[in-house]
């Protein structure tokens, strides 16, 4: 089958665990190899063998992870593409830089680096294990193992054989290119931990790809949203698809012209005075505080929303200090983000009224 997505709203408890396993990959790694990592976390998916494989940008080293307790004979994938294994390994042996080039270069991942790999398998586990004993009750998970995977490599038994439920992340090594990569389990241990069924694209027999079952769900209710009035303007800087969905319904509720930036774009405060900057905060997307604190320095007639996934109480001293003018936890109610953008676009036209006569 081709990778499918999972339906919005049966995947909640799921997201949000696996979500805060992904966010604690670059901090982890960081502090074991020395150097800086970044690990921005992507899109959750299903995936049969066949697809998970045929999806891979590029080889990937794996390393597997048993899981114990209540979760016995499962187990834990986590793929990072071959470059950023060898810097990792290379830098963890504190390998000079240009032989950590030459090996990124020829692809290999073999002797001294498979085995590096296994001791940041080692770290990866242990930290994934606190995570989750805080969110899974009897649940342990260690490193198992590690190996190569390529997308021709169909016979290879490290993936197991079950679907799996995997959650993409990005990930750069100090100053190297993008990569992508993932962690994975099994649907039956996803419906444990997500305490419920979870439903995929394929359970309405229909198995169109991940992106365009996206697009299409872009207009789930928007038509039964009575459109008000064009108001003013909200620029858009998000990262996940299930924020813009609900974000243009409420757009579309209060009046707001929505307008939509890249992921990777950065807000430039000239363009967006007299509007409305909703910002989309997930864990290891840090800079985004910044961003806002720069738009309401450079202008004094921009609101910005702050849309915070997993609202810790110094994260939302951090929205504070940024001088956010709303901050919301995600996930959140569609109306209640629609009553915060109605009471913003309030104050924007009272201060673009003007004086009354008399008035200095």
């Amino acid at each position: 089958m081709a990778a499918t997505a999972l339906k919005e709203g049966t995947d909640t408890e799921l997201r949000s665990i696996l979500e805060s396993v992904v966010s604690t990959i670059g901090e982890t790694l960081s502090s074991l190899v020395g150097r800086d990592i970044q690990v921005k976390p992507d899109e959750m998916l299903v995936h049969d063998k066949a697809s998970l494989l045929a999806a891979l940008p590029g080889p990937s080293a794996v390393a597997r992870g048993a899981m114990d307790k209540d979760f016995a004979g499962k187990h834990m994938l986590t793929l990072i593409e071959v470059p950023d294994a060898v810097s990792m390994a290379g830098l963890l042996m504190m390998t000079p830089d240009d032989i950590i080039a030459q090996r990124r270069e020829s692809g290999t991942f073999e002797g001294e680096d498979v085995e590096a790999f296994g001791e940041l398998g080692n770290v990866l586990y242990s930290g994934f294990s606190k995570v989750l004993r805080d969110k899974i009750k009897n649940f342990d998970v260690r490193m198992q193992d590690q190996g190569l995977v390529q997308t021709s490599d169909s016979e290879t038994d490290i993936l197991g054989t079950e679907s799996l439920v995997t959650f993409s992340f990005k990930m750069q090594v100090a100053d190297s290119p993008e990569s992508i990569g993932l962690v994975g389990i099994d649907l039956e241990t996803a419906e444990k931990w997500n305490q419920g069924p979870i439903q995929t694209s394929a359970d309405d027999g229909n198995h169109e790809s991940a992106a365009s079952l996206a697009h299409k769900h872009d207009d789930d209710g928007l038509e039964s949203i009575p459109a008000a009035p064009i108001r003013g303007t909200l620029a858009s800087f998000v990262i996940h698809s299930d924020v813009y969905r609900m974000l243009r319904r409420s757009c579309r509720r209060v009046g707001l012209d929505l307008c939509r930036h890249g992921r990777g774009e950065i807000p430039n405060p000239a363009a967006h005075r007299n509007e409305v900057v909703l910002l989309d905060i997930p864990p290891a997307e840090e800079r985004r505080f910044g961003w806002c604190r720069r738009i309401k320095d450079l202008s004094k007639t921009t609101r910005v929303v702050l849309l915070l996934h997993h609202a810790s109480r110094p994260r939302v001293t951090q929205a504070f200090l940024s001088q956010a003018d709303a901050i919301l936890g995600f996930p959140c109610e569609e109306q209640e983000l629609s009553q915060k953008l109605e009471q913003i676009l309030g104050e924007l036209q009272t201060e673009d009224e003007p004086p009354a006569e008399g008035d200095e």
